[in-house]
């Protein structure tokens, strides 16, 4: 466990963060199962999330303890904090139809929780073009929701029709 109000810990709160957002859009594959393209697309999105842990938990790795144990922005810290008070299981128990878990997904790409992965990537990724790269991965990830959803669904009709299993 890292030290209060230290990279270490933010770090720790981005990995959480991002290890939330994979088991909501698991949730989400298993809500709408009877659905197979909306279930492969909540699928991708979970696959994404666990490659940016993955990615943050490398980059942990490598740095100093110097590094780890420096002071991270309050602000950040802070919102890290914020947005783990909401579970994904009580974001899942809210989701009865399809155009719920859409919104849900779009703020959750919209939240505080790019903008801390970004800092890190920025702050501490070894290469600039290793920077530009994950911030063209996090762009592209954050847009799918509303650039890559399944076309049938691109209605607030449609979705509404579509219904969550319990």
């Amino acid at each position: 466990m890292a030290l209060p109000n230290t990279i270490g810990e933010l770090f720790e709160l981005s990995i959480a963060l991002e290890h939330a957002a994979e088991t909501f859009y698991r949730g989400l594959a298993v809500k709408f199962a009877g659905e197979q393209e909306i279930a492969l697309f909540w699928k991708i999105l979970e696959h994404e999330e666990a490659g940016h842990a993955r990615f943050l938990e490398t980059l942990l790795e490598r740095l100093s303890e110097d590094k780890l144990r420096s002071p991270a922005p309050a602000e950040l810290l802070a919102a890290a904090r914020r947005l783990l008070q909401v579970s994904p299981e009580s974001m899942l128990m809210d989701v009865t139809n399809l155009e719920e878990a859409y919104r849900i997904a779009i703020e959750t790409e919209n939240s505080e929780t790019n903008l801390i992965f970004e800092a890190l990537v920025t702050d501490f990724a070894v290469t600039s073009q290793a920077v530009h790269f994950l911030k063209v991965q996090l762009k592209e990830h954050a847009d799918r929701v509303q650039r890559a959803f399944p076309s049938r669904f691109d209605s607030t009709q449609a979705r509404l029709a579509v219904k969550a299993r319990g």
